[in-house]
């Protein structure tokens, strides 16, 4: 038995999500649609009610423009919380989180610690692809953070540990800051036993880089966060290639006074001086060119 909570903005795509889950789930479900059309609210506070209002112990936050490929995928989710050392579930995620603000990703590190099963739709007619990695070939694997197009938990952990909706206004950083609190208690994961298709991307806008920035706040004494072994040398190499994504995201959106405060957050004085200095020569490459 499971309640699926939608944070619903667009008709359309919730009554193709609502058909879609009737008949893959597989269990016994509530659908529990918030319409967050007339006085909006952020993500965090609409998903709190939700979860408050949900009638079962299982919870699946899912974003409308979602379709399961999955047929009886409830059972998979009501199956892993039989083990009671899981306390969130997702799609996508990765093993480690580095100090320096990021999503969810581990950036240089993409193909040995970003865990993930899930068919994605892209802008501009690009072709969807199976996004897949699973290099140690699990059914669920362990990880740092998951993405939030899909998340489970449990109505007695969500009680406990609500999304932030104090410090979370929008729609940005719920996924990442909801997976460092339940984190802390309970084990984070991605199954690969349900598969679903998204049809939309996410924007890194200015609204996500300040979401962001308060997350990494909120958690510096807790990064980075990894739960597979991982080498100093990774570590640089992640921090390093995190900071040089976020610079031109940084231009674009004319933030770039936030980048000190960014390389500041990050790891790379005590990991490795030397490439410390580099991300200071990247930054005036950037502050300096014209594109």
């Amino acid at each position: 038995m499971i309640s699926v909570i939608i944070c619903s903005i667009n008709a359309a795509q919730l009554a193709r999500i609502r058909e879609n889950i009737m008949s893959t789930i597989g269990v016994e479900y509530e659908l529990l649609a918030i319409d967050n059309t007339r006085n909006p609210r952020g993500i965090c506070a609409v998903y709190n009610e939700g979860a408050r209002n949900a009638k079962y112990e299982h919870i699946c936050f899912v974003h409308e423009d979602v379709q399961f490929n999955t047929s009886g995928w409830g059972r998979v989710l009501s199956s892993i919380f039989q083990d009671l050392s899981w306390g969130l579930i997702g799609l996508a995620g990765a093993a480690h989180k580095p100090k320096l603000p990021s999503g969810w990703g581990a950036e240089g590190l993409h193909d040995r610690l970003v865990k993930i099963n899930l068919v994605q739709h892209f802008r501009n007619h690009k072709p969807a692809e199976l996004q897949y990695q699973n290099t140690e070939k699990e059914r669920l694997a362990e990880v740092a953070c998951v993405d939030g197009v899909f998340l489970a938990s449990t109505k007695s952990i969500l009680m406990r540990i609500p999304f932030d909706e104090k410090l979370l206004k929008g729609f940005h950083g719920y996924d990442l800051d909801l997976s460092l609190a339940i984190g802390k208690h309970y084990k984070v994961g991605v199954t690969y036993e349900i598969l679903a298709e998204h049809f939309s991307e996410g924007t890194l806008n200015i609204d996500w880089l300040r979401s962001s920035l308060l997350i990494h706040q909120k958690w510096a004494n807790s990064l980075p966060k990894t739960v597979v072994p991982i080498t100093k040398k990774e570590k640089t190499i992640c921090e390093k290639r995190t900071y040089r994504f976020l610079l031109p995201i940084l231009k674009k959106n004319k933030a770039l006074g936030y980048s000190l405060q960014v390389l500041h957050q990050g790891e790379l004085m005590r990991l490795n001086i030397l490439t410390y200095l580099k991300m200071y020569i990247s930054l005036g490459k950037v502050l300096f060119s014209r594109t």
